[in-house]
């Protein structure tokens, strides 16, 4: 079940960096090639645990995301109300928090963003499961019957 989550904040994150460097002002977020660049990254980190990963490093990935962009999410609402101009756009909004003024700003629509793609990572990395515990437990075992029988031959 990790995996799928995993796969799904990094397909959001995918798509949403994609959409952005073609319309910088998609769902009125300020996408910047910088802020593209950023959530491209994340969601291709994501996707290779989501795909390749173990479900403990995929359940780790989670924590990270969550973590992360709740962080984020919740500073965008102490940003002040004013225009976003990074990317080339001009969005006004109630919120806005100028990192790198010019390359990097988040809009009251990347804070909500933010902070769906955050609770969802926390809820889903720290809300244990056993069944991934027995899926990584198995997983170990036969890695180690497997190293053995190599050694015997």
């Amino acid at each position: 079940m990790m995996k799928i989550i995993t796969n799904i904040l990094g397909t959001v994150l995918c798509l949403t960096a994609l959409i952005g460097f073609f319309n910088n002002d998609f769902m009125k977020m300020d996408l910047s090639p910088l802020h593209c660049g950023f959530l491209l990254v994340m969601g291709a980190i994501s996707l290779y645990f989501g795909t390749q990963g173990t479900e403990f490093q995929a359940r780790n990935m989670c924590r990270t995301l969550g973590i992360m962009f709740t962080l984020l999410g919740g500073i965008t609402f102490f940003g002040n109300p004013g225009h976003a101009t990074a990317g080339g756009v001009d969005i006004a909004s109630d919120n806005v928090l100028k990192i790198i003024p010019g390359q990097l700003e988040y809009t009251t629509a990347d804070g909500v963003r933010n902070l769906i793609l955050g609770v969802v990572g926390l809820l889903a990395g720290f809300f244990p499961r056993e069944q991934e515990i027995e899926i990584d437990t198995k997983l170990d075992q036969a890695k180690l019957k497997a190293e053995k029988a190599a050694h015997q031959h």
